[in-house]
């Protein structure tokens, strides 16, 4: 049984260990210099919802038999991957709404490839894959890949490539809907490699296509190495009050505890950029470890834009400067105080405890979208087999694992490395039964 597995993130690497657990004969092709994907870049917590109720409130849009899949395979999931070798930190969350691990990814990922070397699978590193082989029946038979007579024959291909966050065509056409580039705030080779092969072969897309997982983080000029994206997040949305570029409200702050909503608004804004902006006792929210002070401070460390002023009035006056209409940023302002005093919902509504802005010092801190992973991807069943779009049968050969697996956490957030652990161990597991 020959398995070739297209990335070396997470999802591939527990793919791959798997299929080769299962005696299967594995390459894994990766297109950077070394595995470990987006998983090096992430804080390493591997989590879902405490049950499907709480799941399918947090994720409504979702599939809700995927979401299922993850609930029932994460724990036994996480202790496979403690037994491969994976470096485990910490057993809790730190979220009531949730269960999971935190590992550390850099000693997980070298644990991972030596156990698959060691058992006998092939790693290719600075490998992509350019489409997917099929025979006359419509089974996928192996993978092209650039360097000369590059093929790789096999009897199932599971794409793990991480989706198409990479790649400015494809988020501008299904997710920002028109001009503009996020940052990306993953590793930058998640370039829809998978998901444009399997749909030339008629792949069915899932739900989801226009919606991402992201943070808003420090806006240029700011400068910081992608080792520190989770370090840089800017996360006390819920504490502030975020205004676009012509100095209104466009979004619920509180909308949801992970702020995912948030950052998804933000970028539908004009420039892709919003000001949040807080008052002393905003500064003092604390969001888990850090207070809401302590992620402005670390904002302006890396040069983005952070404004401070004694009085709102000064601060309109400083933020005018950058382009900010002045009025309108005031009267935003001003008719927000006013229904948070007369107990009135502000417009746009706003969930969860909400605060005036009155207490000085006021400061500005300019903040941008950047996206983690897509949402949206390729439709598959409880197996990870990847569907047809004709018939919405599987598609013979063909698999799927991580966030190439779309449209798990429609309409909000869940863990895109829960998806990962779960959805590769399935998919290997699956080839492996129908080879």
């Amino acid at each position: 049984m020959r398995v070739v597995i297209a990335g070396g993130g997470l999802a591939g690497l527990s793919a791959a260990l798997r299929a080769t657990e299962l005696d299967a004969q594995v390459t894994l092709l990766e297109k950077g210099a070394s595995p470990g994907g987006s998983f090096v870049y992430s804080s390493g917590y591997i989590w879902s919802y405490v049950d499907l109720p709480t799941f399918r409130r947090e994720a409504p849009g979702g599939d809700a038999a995927l979401q299922r899949l993850i609930l029932e395979r994460l724990g036994p999931g996480l202790a496979w991957l403690e037994d491969a070798g994976g470096a485990l930190l910490s057993r809790e969350t730190g979220n009531p709404l949730t269960f999971g691990a935190r590992f550390d990814p850099e000693r997980t990922v070298s644990a991972l490839v030596d156990r698959i070397e060691t058992s006998g699978g092939e790693i290719l590193a600075g490998t992509a894959f350019e489409t997917l082989l099929e025979d006359p029946a419509g089974r996928v038979t192996g993978v092209r890949v650039p360097s000369a007579g590059g093929t790789h024959a096999a009897d199932a291909v599971i794409l793990a490539s991480g989706g198409f966050a990479s790649d400015a065509e494809l988020v501008g056409h299904h997710i920002i809907g028109g001009p503009g580039r996020m940052r990306v705030r993953a590793h930058p080779r998640s370039t829809g490699d998978g998901f444009r092969a399997a749909l030339q072969k008629g792949a069915l897309a899932s739900a989801g296509l226009d919606e991402f997982y992201g943070r808003n983080l420090p806006a240029a000029p700011a400068d910081f190495h992608p080792e520190r994206f989770v370090e840089v997040s800017q996360l006390y949305g819920r504490y502030a009050v975020a205004v676009n570029a012509n100095g209104e409200r466009y979004a619920d702050e509180g909308a949801d505890w992970s702020e995912t909503a948030l950052t998804r608004a933000t970028a539908h804004q004009p420039g892709l950029y919003a000001w949040y902006v807080l008052d002393a006792s905003g500064l003092k929210g604390r969001v888990r470890e850090l207070t809401a002070k302590e992620m402005v401070e670390t904002a302006k460390s890396t040069g983005g834009p952070v404004i401070a002023a004694a009085s709102l009035p000064e601060l309109a006056d400083r933020l005018a400067e950058r382009g900010l209409p002045r009025e309108t940023f005031l009267r935003t302002l001003e008719e927000y105080n006013a229904a948070v005093a007369a107990g009135r919902s502000p417009s746009p509504p706003r969930s969860g405890q909400v605060w005036p802005l009155l207490v000085p010092p006021f400061v500005a801190v300019k903040v941008a979208p950047s996206i983690t992973h897509t949402v949206g991807g390729l439709a598959v069943d409880a197996g990870c087999r990847v569907l047809r779009g004709t018939d919405g049968q599987p598609i013979p050969g063909l698999y799927a694992a991580g966030v190439e697996v779309g449209g798990v956490s429609v309409g909000g957030y869940t863990s895109g490395l829960a998806s990962a652990l779960v959805f590769g161990c399935t998919a290997a597991e699956s080839a492996v039964a129908d080879g």
